[in-house]
């Protein structure tokens, strides 16, 4: 085995070193997300989509492709026709074959609007997690996003905001937050915790909403000392509260301060989990389909759950494992041997 790990694997030997799938439940959007209606056509096309007939199939499949997807569905629902042209678009049919978790989820939690046909194909088509490189097994669904585990449950980009969140944290107020990407929640059960989520809550990107901040003060300077003087004048405010004699029935009732963030909890937060999809890799040149796998050896690393190297929820793909092997070393007896 280990003359094996000094070349090229194939996919044989990388099966023996990987495995496809741990046994914990994260509880994501696509365990919660309603059952799909029945899309099928019973019946032939009796009406025509009038002045799009002109079109040329492939010229009206490319314009689709282009649409969001709320609005595609929409048309989708004109007539059979209709119908038809949509699930002819090649893009669409990748999805709907690959995909179409992430579709449902996206028409879901209702960020169709801000994602187009052809943006889902191509994160449907790309490997990487866009904030690491690690082979992303997952979509971040409210602005459509390849990501990983351990990025989508740690990093802040992937952490959807309450509006009061936004607000504290960024200085913005509802009539910009309802202008930005956002989604409302499926209620369920989310992250490995199993914490339930009984009521559909209204969530706001956090970089959309960072950058809303930056562009309403001019600059992160001016930002944070805008909610850093808001969060402060409350604060004192709040002190001064306390420091009134008690009285009258509102005596044992002042509410606690709050600071301008929420607790993260980051792998334990539902939150971070109510917009991630389980999605595969599809290789545009091949159209072979991957997951992704886990190493045996990182599952049972001292570090599997504190170095990312060989952290035990990295996945990889046959043509990069070789990489991991010589970063963390040759797998023997079901552990990494650096040399």
């Amino acid at each position: 085995m280990e003359e094996q790990q000094e070349s090229s694997l194939d996919a044989s030997q990388f099966c023996d070193l990987t495995y496809p799938r741990l046994r914990i439940n994260d509880f994501t959007l696509d365990e919660n997300i309603p059952i799909p209606p029945d899309y099928h056509i019973y019946t032939s096309p009796k009406f025509g989509l009038g002045s799009l007939d002109i079109l040329p199939l492939e010229l009206l499949q490319r314009i689709l492709s282009q649409l969001d997807l709320r609005t595609l569905t929409d048309f989708r629902r004109v007539n059979h026709l209709a119908l038809q042209f949509v699930a002819s678009i090649p893009q669409y049919k990748a999805i709907i074959t690959h995909a179409s978790d992430a579709l449902r989820g996206i028409l879901s939690i209702e960020t169709g609007r801000w994602i187009t046909c052809e943006t889902l194909y191509t994160m449907l088509c790309t490997r990487e997690c866009e904030q690491c490189g690690d082979f992303g097994g997952y979509l971040y669904i409210l602005t459509c996003k390849r990501v990983c585990f351990l990025c989508f449950t740690s990093e802040q980009p992937y952490l959807p905001l309450r509006y009061i969140h936004a607000t504290r944290k960024f200085g913005l107020n509802r009539q910009i937050l309802d202008t930005l990407p956002q989604m409302r929640s499926i209620p369920g059960i989310y992250s490995p915790n199993q914490k339930k989520c009984r009521h559909r809550l209204t969530l706001v990107d956090h970089d959309c909403a960072r950058r809303a901040g930056i562009t309403l003060y001019g600059s992160v300077t001016v930002m944070e000392k805008h909610v850093s003087d808001i969060a402060g004048q409350k604060l004192r405010q709040y002190r001064e509260r306390l420091s009134q004699p008690p009285t009258g029935p509102s005596a044992s009732t002042t509410r606690h301060h709050r600071t301008e963030g929420a607790f993260d909890g980051e792998s334990g937060n539902p939150l971070r989990f109510m917009a991630i999809i389980r999605t595969p890799w599809l290789n545009r040149i091949s159209q072979d389909v991957e997951l992704g796998s886990y190493c045996i050896g990182c599952e049972r690393s001292y570090d599997s759950y504190r170095n990312r190297p060989m952290h035990f929820r990295r996945k990889f793909t046959v043509d990069v494992f070789n990489e991991h092997l010589r970063q963390c070393g040759r797998i023997e007896n079901g552990k990494h041997h650096p040399d």
